[in-house]
């Protein structure tokens, strides 16, 4: 046979020498006569065919070449031999043939391609009635464009008429993940049902059709499907779905044993621990929330997370305000953390619980430990009134002394009813008199560290109510003269004398500069003008304030959440889009930086926070040092949605050299003002 082969080759060289070309073929034949799968008879007779322009018959032999080179894995000259000749040629290719190429360009990463190829392959099975081979091209689609939700959805129907269950339930699968993260949750609950339907027994098919029942708010039935796998699962995100179907169901035990199992075991599930509590309050089961709670502090505490669990707490405090067991834990967790700013307020809110629900006791308790914080506090004496009948005389006498311990007498004063100069017993701290006078000496202290803080209209308000409620108490006090003096303002008819005021002592609790005298104005009502080392505001900035936000600063325990602590809490203030806060030299990255945002609004990448800090850096300070910037057409603040920013340049205390900067930016039309 071989020697007949030879024949026939060195025969068909000999016409094509002599240019007879059809002699040549024949002889060519003869070889696939004698040896079917020959390569060189097969390619010559297809380029012969071609030469004799014949498309038709060069396709069939260029064909069984290309089945030829596919075989011992010959694939580029395959791929060639294919795109030269038969891709685009008048002759229908074999469907065999078609996917063959498929998968070529399949391993060439040619996925377009791959894909037009097996889809012709495809119709021509399906055409031809062979469905398995159809499906195998579908397969492979789906395969190579795995986020096209027909597609997989089309797999998945034909792979389920043909009965390939695992095959149609992974698509079917698919085809729901793909619904869901488009938006289609009921499109995505049917196919997901469908998936599980075929493939009960498939964890990964149950969790996700669990998952999109509870979006779907079937928790009863999602916790119906997740319960089957729940003797043999601890994957956190396994436990974290099924813990939350049922406590949406109101299975509530069973959802604490799984994630107390998950805290211990994983040290994760926190999150969902503080949801169980919180609908343990709501079901009016309050002592089992605080238990929860302290096991939940407890872990985090031994994690070095007490400012976390402190963020948490704040949440769930706030939504159940009229929650007792939940107001004193909370209250106890930033009386350890000594946040007494934030202690102080959840005492107000305990001390009003206490006594609307008749607790009188508890709510004197909670108003010595908000004398014991802040004695100078001007709602203290409203509290006590409020008490007033309920509790114990002698109970309430200790709670009144105690605030007329709080602040020192003032010099020079006198009763009303007293001359000045004559000698005159003190008022009983019960008495109407003597709350008059502690009233007197809360606004005077008030104003006092007002003026030391250059709050100047703040100052002016209190000073105005002192003169409304106490007229010619200036003529007995000497410190309350001397106040009016250092603000330059005086009740109206009041002489004006023309001796230095005496410069204001600091508060005990507060350190300040003193401030110093300025010239006294012509006109008695104009607003206050003196100047104390810093330029004087125009706007209401409460001291409380000032003082809140230096103690949540302090109480921090690092420089970051020092510094997320000053952003969030200037940011919320005054209401800006964005508040940010660097520390670091200026003209290079910063060291460390912090955020805040407003509502729905992103953060900013850190390209565009070192992009912002070098626009402002260039521009020029305003008479206050303030760097005041505005959006225009392609600059970074419409990078980041403002339309104005305020720099300040944070500077080092021992070195007096810029150490960082602070910036606040709204996205609205907005003129900065002194105090900002």
């Amino acid at each position: 046979m071989a020697a007949d082969v030879s024949k026939h080759l060195d025969r068909a060289k000999r016409f094509l020498e002599k240019n007879r070309v059809e002699d040549a073929i024949e002889a060519y034949l003869a070889v696939l006569d004698e040896m079917p799968h020959h390569q060189e008879a097969t390619q010559a007779l297809g380029d012969l065919y071609a030469r004799m322009d014949q498309p038709d018959r060069a396709a069939v032999y260029y064909g069984l070449l290309f089945d030829l080179l596919v075989e011992p894995k010959d694939e580029t000259k395959a791929l060639a031999i294919y795109n030269r000749f038969l891709r685009v040629g008048n002759s229908q290719q074999l469907p065999e043939r078609i996917a063959r190429y498929a998968f070529l360009q399949q391993k060439q990463n040619h996925p377009d391609e791959a894909i037009e190829q097996y889809t012709k392959a495809a119709e021509l099975f399906t055409a031809a009635g062979r469905d398995e081979d159809a499906l195998f091209c579908s397969e492979r689609i789906a395969q190579l464009d795995p986020e096209n939700l027909a597609r997989q959805l089309r797999l998945a129907e034909a792979a389920e008429r043909m009965g390939k269950t695992a095959l149609a339930a992974r698509a079917f699968l698919r085809a729901g993940q793909l619904a869901s993260a488009s938006g289609a949750s009921t499109d995505a609950l049917h196919l997901l049902g469908r998936a599980y339907k075929l493939a009960p027994q498939e964890r990964s098919v149950g969790l996700l059709y669990a998952q999109a029942n509870l979006q779907a708010g079937n928790a009863v039935r999602a916790a119906a499907l997740l319960e089957p796998f729940a003797s043999s699962e601890t994957d956190a995100t396994f436990v974290a779905a099924f813990s939350d179907a049922l406590m949406r169901s109101g299975n509530l035990e069973r959802a604490r044993e799984l994630l107390e199992r998950l805290l211990h075991e994983k040290h994760e599930g926190m999150t969902q621990l503080f949801d169980l509590a919180e609908r343990y309050v709501a079901a009016s089961q309050d002592q089992k929330a605080v238990e929860i709670l302290l096991t939940l502090k407890r872990r985090m505490f031994a994690d070095k997370r007490q400012n976390d669990f402190a963020v948490l707490m704040d949440g769930a405090g706030a939504k159940y305000p009229h929650s007792q067991a939940i107001l004193e834990f909370w209250a106890s967790i930033h009386n350890e953390l000594n946040r007494e700013s934030q202690y102080f307020e959840v005492l107000i809110r305990l001390f009003d619980l206490y006594l609307s629900s008749g607790n009188v006791v508890k709510a004197a308790e909670s108003l010595e430990r908000l004398i014991d914080i802040d004695a100078y506090d001007h709602r203290n004496q409203e509290r006590m009134e409020l008490l007033r009948g309920r509790v114990d005389d002698t109970h309430l006498k200790q709670i009144a002394s105690r605030l007329m311990k709080s602040s020192t007498p003032m010099p020079g004063h006198a009763s009303p009813q007293t001359p000045a100069g004559q000698a005159s017993t003190p008022p009983s701290p019960g008495s109407e008199e003597g709350r008059q006078l502690q009233a007197l000496e809360d606004l005077i202290v008030q104003t006092e560290i007002f003026l030391q803080y250059s709050l100047h209209n703040k100052a002016l308000e209190r000073l105005q109510r002192i003169a409304a409620m106490f007229p010619g108490e200036e003529e007995r006090s000497a410190r309350l003269a001397n106040l009016y003096q250092m603000a330059n303002w005086w009740p109206q008819g009041a002489p004006k004398p023309k001796t230095e005021p005496v410069a204001v002592q600091p508060a005990p609790a507060i350190p300040a500069t003193p401030l110093a005298p300025v010239a006294p104005v012509a006109e008695a009502p104009t607003p206050i003008t003196m100047k104390s080392g810093v330029y004087s505001v125009e706007t209401l900035r409460d001291l409380s304030k000032i003082s809140e936000v230096n103690q949540k600063i302090f109480r921090q325990q690092t420089p970051r959440a020092m510094l997320n602590t000053a952003v969030n809490e200037v940011g919320t203030y005054l209401r800006v889009t964005r508040a940010l806060a660097v520390v670091g030299p200026p003209g290079r990255p910063p060291e460390m930086a912090a955020e805040y945002c407003a509502h729905e609004v992103k953060p900013a990448p850190g390209a565009q926070v070192v992009l912002l800090l070098a626009h402002i850096e260039r521009a020029e300070p305003d008479e206050l040092g303030g760097l005041v910037v505005q959006a225009s057409e392609g600059s970074i603040l419409s990078d980041l949605g403002l339309d104005t920013a305020l720099g300040v340049t944070i500077m080092d205390k021992e070195t007096q050299m810029p150490a960082g900067m602070l910036i606040v930016g709204r996205a609205e039309a907005h003129k900065w003002k002194a105090n900002e």
